[in-house]
């Protein structure tokens, strides 16, 4: 009997084990690509930042598709990435209902995030509900980040980072700025850097002379720049979203208001829209760096040039961080070997992961401990680096000359 019974314990056991991997073989037959979806700007008052955002996502799934898709252990070998993209018109709720859409209707696989601190901080609340893990590639705002959620990762900057380049370029040169004015514009992230801003000023014993907030998407800055103008500020700080800046610049020009010092927070990035549109006026001005494919990390260049190839255009930093998010979250489906969410979730909390902007490497919250912070400017048509001394390349801060 005991015999017997050995036996049949062996037969049981080689059952189970040919049933299992028929079905792994089973579910790789079915499994035929990595399908991703995203809620995307197209239109509206983000368009700008978003379509940069679309295109860059739109290259890297060319190109992982041309080295036949990303590596899954699990499922056998590689598979091809489909992605599924609805616009949102640069409106919160109808990204909110996009991703229910994505997450319910089309069973997505994964998502990459819309375009906006705003728009991220809304949608990320579902994603997590769903335990979704989500790449939050324009999502600066700090607030973000301190909800205790497992599921977002940043790529950007934090907001209570990005203007320490720009304190310490101004305390090099207290011989010739004592006094700053501000303006910003009445968004998540903007408020979040002018926060950031205000108390690193206060800190440095820099006087603010103006401090302006102005609508989302203004237009229209004549009174508030003759008024700033009044105040004789030595620096002006700009802290916007495209293309307020834009129209910002030509009416400075146009008020005669000429800081020794002029920096925007978004601008000459979109070399396009920003620098061919203004021209000579745009000589001068200072940029938070974000990314510049000057930087010396692995694939920098290779994706400008593949970007501009493609699509005939400079990439912004928008499109950078895109394709940041797009290179971590494939590396993380790699080092976990499956598409199972909760895995690579626990993969990217205890990755490391080679991007164009260099390493990135998360704490528990979702921040990347490596935060790179540098100044652009435009001389001469061109976006240097000319922040901090050690990556300017020779490069260094000019007097804002329109």
């Amino acid at each position: 009997m005991m015999k017997y019974w050995g036996r049949l314990q062996y037969w049981i056991l080689a059952v189970l084990v040919l049933f299992g991997a028929g079905t792994s073989v089973a579910n790789a037959q079915r499994k035929s690509e990595i399908v991703i979806g995203y809620s995307i700007s197209l239109t509206g008052k983000f368009s700008t930042e978003g379509s940069d955002t679309h295109r860059a996502y739109q290259l890297w799934a060319e190109e992982v598709n041309k080295q036949g898709g990303i590596s899954v252990k699990e499922l056998g070998g590689k598979l091809p990435v489909k992605l599924v993209h609805y616009d949102d018109s640069s409106d919160t709720n109808n990204a909110i209902r996009n991703y229910e859409r994505l997450i319910t209707k089309d069973e997505v696989d994964l998502l990459f995030s819309p375009w906006g601190s705003g728009h991220n901080f809304a949608i990320s609340a579902l994603t997590e509900k769903n335990k979704y893990p989500v790449i939050l590639t324009s999502a600066g705002s700090d607030r973000i980040f301190q909800r205790n959620f497992k599921y977002i990762f940043q790529t950007t900057q934090l907001a209570s980072s990005m203007y320490n380049a720009t304190v310490d370029y101004l305390n090099t040169q207290r011989d010739q700025i004592k006094t700053v004015a501000i303006a910003y514009e009445n968004f998540l992230f903007t408020q979040s850097l002018h926060d950031a801003l205000m108390a690193k000023l206060k800190q440095s014993g820099i006087q603010v002379v103006a401090d302006e907030q102005y609508p989302l998407g203004g237009q229209d800055f004549t009174s508030m720049l003759t008024k700033i103008k009044a105040a004789k500020p030595d620096a002006f700080v700009v802290i916007n979203i495209m293309p307020s800046s834009v129209y910002l610049t030509r009416q400075m020009v146009e008020v005669g208001f000429k800081p020794k010092y002029y920096s925007v927070n978004i601008g000459p990035m979109f070399a396009e829209e920003f620098i061919g549109k203004l021209g000579a006026i745009s000589e001068g001005i200072v940029e938070n760096g974000f990314w510049h494919q000057d930087l010396p990390f692995e694939g920098a260049k290779k994706f400008y040039d593949a970007y501009v190839a493609k699509y005939h255009k400079n990439p912004s930093t928008d499109a950078a961080y895109a394709y940041i998010g797009n290179q971590i979250m494939q590396q993380a489906i790699e080092q976990a070997g499956t598409l199972n969410r909760e895995k690579i979730t626990q993969t990217l909390h205890s990755g490391k992961f080679s991007t164009i902007l260099g390493q990135y490497d998360y704490d528990q919250t979702g921040v990347n401990k490596n935060q790179l912070i540098f100044l652009c400017q435009v001389q001469k048509g061109k976006r240097l680096i000319v922040w901090p001394k050690e990556l300017a390349n020779k490069a260094e801060v000019k007097p804002f000359a329109p």
